[in-house]
């Protein structure tokens, strides 16, 4: 019974501290770190995408954040990165792909603003106004991306709106570089582009002589058609005042760019990631208005919790005033101590039971001894119960129990003594 006594007690006093430990880790492995390197997929290096993403690296870099960028033919490629776990962030084209054919893919925010260019050579357009309506491209030249890219998908709607089949225009297949050349050589017609005013291959586009940017006059329809779309006035000069680009004020298309995310994405990477977008975008001082962007409008993508409830109310206190990393454990560790709690709390109301019942299971055994002592004593008179009764005896004195439950020992060596007399007086 001692034996048995001792080995209750040891898996009281050691058992449960290392029950709790081993639930500690559990739930600690169970809550994952955030990567320290992620990738994210982007465009041309001469676009803005690829500018962006390279500043948004150096505000990452801060936070001890790796990010490495990646470019890519275009939108529809950037999603099909996402998709294959290629890439946790890319740079997404308004109008380009479908939530239902891309599941699990969700969005941050709207970064920026493209616009949609259409330059030409006036050469070949001999009406007197040049190119202002795009069915005027039919049986022409024309660059408009790259299979894959956003460009190209945008260029392939806005060419169905007017009902121009592909056959009908010679498309040529060049990246926005390479169709510079060729309307320089005369090898093309027009190109179509879908860039921010910001990024280096639209100021080389629209610092080359003899090129003209086509306005377009019925960009209020578009904008109703397409609903990504949204009309915008580039005013004359506004991207470049010495050298007067554009030469006059322009009626264009405009869609924005949405940075996108993979549900691999640790949780926790949302708020950096989003306070780096709000830096870039300063950084890079593009021709919008303050608190314009990062924005919740704009796109169809189901849009990420973590980064809606940034946009509405900013970084948390702790993200506010201490590094990531530190926010990270400080995270973790909540997350460990709130479920040990939970397990606690129940623990502690069971321990006095459990105390309780020790206590009544240890002085219960020497009742029991007692009782059949006396029986056996009460039975045969000349049974020997002394040196039985000493033993019980001591193994009474012996008993050590919380103050609590003094009085339950006590009324055991009161028994105890009760049977010496009548079985003395026996």
């Amino acid at each position: 019974m001692d034996q048995n006594s001792s080995t209750r007690r040891f898996a009281l006093i050691y058992g449960l501290p290392f029950l709790l430990m081993a639930i500690g880790i559990a739930i600690w492995l169970w809550v994952p770190v955030p990567q320290k390197q992620i990738t994210i997929t982007t465009g041309a290096d001469t676009g803005l995408y690829y500018r962006f993403a390279q500043q948004l690296a150096l505000e990452l870099k801060k936070e001890k954040i790796e990010l490495k960028v990646q470019t890519s033919a275009g939108s529809l490629e950037n999603l099909q990165r996402l998709q294959n776990h290629q890439a946790q962030l890319a740079i997404i084209q308004g109008g380009v792909g479908k939530s239902t054919d891309y599941p699990g893919i969700e969005a941050l925010a709207a970064i920026f603003d493209e616009q949609v260019w259409v330059f030409y050579r006036p050469h070949s357009f001999k009406d007197k106004e040049g190119l202002t309506r795009l069915t005027q491209l039919k049986g022409r030249k024309i660059a408009m991306g790259m299979p894959g890219s956003g460009t190209r998908v945008l260029a392939e709607q806005l060419l169905s709106l007017n009902q121009i089949q592909n056959q009908e225009v010679q498309i040529i297949d060049r990246n926005a570089k390479d169709a510079l050349h060729d309307l320089k050589n005369g090898h093309l017609d027009a190109a179509i582009l879908v860039s921010g005013p910001q990024a280096p291959i639209l100021m080389d586009y629209l610092k080359t002589p003899g090129l003209q940017v086509m306005s377009f006059e019925q960009a209020d329809a578009y904008a109703l058609r397409l609903p990504f779309l949204k009309k915008v006035t580039v005013p004359r000069g506004v991207i470049d005042l010495p050298a007067d680009l554009p030469a006059k004020d322009l009626h264009i298309l405009s869609t924005p760019a949405v940075l996108a995310i993979h549900p691999d994405l640790h949780p926790a990477l949302i708020t950096p990631i989003m306070r780096a977008t709000e830096a870039t975008l300063e950084h890079l001082d593009l021709l919008q208005k303050d608190g314009d962007f990062p924005s919740a409008q704009g796109f169809s993508w189901p849009h990420n919790a973590d980064a809606s409830y940034y946009l509405k109310t900013g970084p948390s206190f702790l993200h506010r005033h201490l590094p990531f990393w530190t926010v990270v454990w400080i995270e973790r560790a909540i997350r460990l101590i709130v479920p040990l709690i939970a397990i606690l709390i129940p623990l502690i109301n069971i321990i006095p039971t459990l105390i309780r019942m020790r206590v009544d299971a240890l002085t219960g055994a020497v009742y029991k001894q007692l009782r059949e002592l006396e029986l056996k004593a009460l039975k045969d008179s000349n049974y020997v119960w002394r040196h039985e009764w000493d033993q019980l005896q001591a193994k009474a004195m012996r008993l050590k129990v919380p103050k609590k439950f003094s009085a339950n020992v006590y009324e055991l060596r009161m028994y105890v003594d009760m049977i010496r007399e009548k079985l003395e007086q026996r």
